[in-house]
C-alpha cells in the first residue's frame, strides 16, 4: 500500500473489520499505522473528503474524551495528533471505512475544555466543588457547544435518494460528578440551533479508569443517548419523497432512547510529551433507531468503531 499526501479511505465490510480487530489491539500496529497517516493530512482536501473526515471526527469525540482524560493532568494542556479511525459509513450502516482523523484537545485551567468538535465552558466549577456523601468528589456544571457535521447522501450507496442532513450547531449544558482518580458520572443535553437535524440529544455516561500507571493507562465507559423526534426523523426517518426516490418504506419515528454504547480506551507514553492513544467502541441502536429501514433492511443495529493516534502534548 502506497500512502500519498491525500487522505486515504479504505472501505471495509464487517468481516474485514473482524479480521483487523486483533491488529488494532496491539501497540506495535497502532504506532506504525498512526505514523504513516501523519503525512496524509498535509495537503488540502476536496469538499467531499473533508466532509468524510469531519463526520469521522464527530463520531469519535466521546471515545476521545475518555482517552485524553487518561493522559497526565496539567493546569494548561494542549494535545494534538492524528491517526486512523474506523467508523460506520453512517449511523446504522453495516459497512465501515477507515480514515485519517485529527485529534485536537485543549484543557485550560477551570475555564475551557475542547475535544475535537465539542467545547465545554467550565468556569463554574469552583462554585460547585464540594465534599458530598458520595466521597471527596467534585461537581462540575456549565454550558457546552458541539458541532455535528451531519450526513451526506454520498456517504453510502444505501443513502441514495435520501438527501443529506445539514451541519448542526448544538448548544446545551453538562453536569458531571467525579471522584479523584476514579469514576465520573456525566449528563449532557444539547439542542441544534441552526436547523441541521433540528433536534435534541441527552446523553448520560459513566467512565472508570482501571489502570493508571506512570506510562500506561486504561479506562472504560458506558453511555446511553435519548434523541428527540426531529433528530430521529432526520437520521432514521423516511419521508414520502425519500421513499419515492430511494425505494425504502415511509418511516416516521418519534422521540426515543436511541442507543447504548461501550468504550474502551488506553494510552501509552512513548517519550516526554508523546503518547499513543487507542480506543475501541461498540454501540447498539435501540427501539425506533433499530427499526429504521436504513438499519433494519440494509444496515445493522450493531456499530463498531476503532481508532489509534499518535498524540503530542504541550
Amino acid at each position: 500500500m502506497v500512502w500519498t499526501t491525500q487522505r486515504v479511505t479504505w472501505n471495509l465490510s464487517w468481516a474485514q473489520i473482524g479480521a483487523m480487530t486483533h491488529m488494532i489491539g496491539t501497540s506495535t500496529i497502532r504506532l506504525s499505522a498512526a505514523a504513516l497517516v501523519l503525512t496524509a493530512a498535509a495537503s488540502p482536501l476536496s469538499a467531499a473528503r473533508a466532509q468524510g473526515l469531519e463526520r469521522a471526527a464527530t463520531g469519535i469525540t466521546d471515545m476521545l474524551q475518555i482517552a485524553v482524560d487518561l493522559l497526565p493532568a496539567d493546569v494548561t494542556r494542549v494535545s494534538l495528533g492524528i491517526g486512523p479511525s474506523i467508523n460506520p459509513d453512517y449511523e446504522g450502516s453495516d459497512h465501515s471505512k477507515i480514515s485519517a482523523v485529527p485529534v485536537v484537545s485543549l484543557r485550560y485551567r477551570d475555564i475551557l475544555e475542547v475535544d475535537n468538535n465539542e467545547v465545554k465552558f467550565t468556569a463554574f466549577n469552583r462554585l460547585f466543588d464540594s465534599n458530598t456523601r458520595l466521597g471527596n468528589g467534585s461537581l462540575r456544571i456549565g454550558p457546552l457547544a458541539s458541532v455535528n457535521f451531519g450526513r451526506g447522501e454520498g456517504a453510502s450507496t444505501k443513502l441514495m435518494g435520501m438527501g443529506g442532513v445539514g451541519t448542526a450547531l448544538e448548544l446545551g449544558a453538562f453536569a458531571s460528578y467525579a471522584l479523584p482518580g476514579s469514576a465520573r458520572l456525566r449528563l449532557r443535553a444539547r439542542h441544534d440551533v441552526v436547523s441541521g437535524h433540528g433536534g435534541a440529544l441527552v446523553t448520560i455516561d459513566l467512565t472508570q479508569p482501571f489502570i493508571r500507571g506512570e506510562r500506561f493507562a486504561v479506562g472504560a465507559g458506558v453511555a446511553g443517548t435519548w434523541a428527540s423526534g426531529p433528530y430521529m426523523r432526520s437520521y432514521f426517518g423516511v419521508t414520502a419523497a425519500q421513499a419515492a426516490a430511494s425505494g425504502y418504506p415511509v418511516f416516521r419515528p418519534g422521540a426515543a432512547f436511541k442507543d447504548v454504547a461501550l468504550n474502551l480506551s488506553g494510552n501509552y507514553t512513548i517519550a516526554p510529551r508523546w503518547s499513543v492513544v487507542g480506543s475501541a467502541g461498540y454501540k447498539r441502536l435501540m427501539g425506533a433507531a433499530a427499526d429504521s429501514p436504513l438499519v433494519r433492511l440494509v444496515g445493522s443495529a450493531s456499530q463498531l468503531s476503532f481508532s489509534a493516534f499518535v498524540v503530542y502534548q504541550y
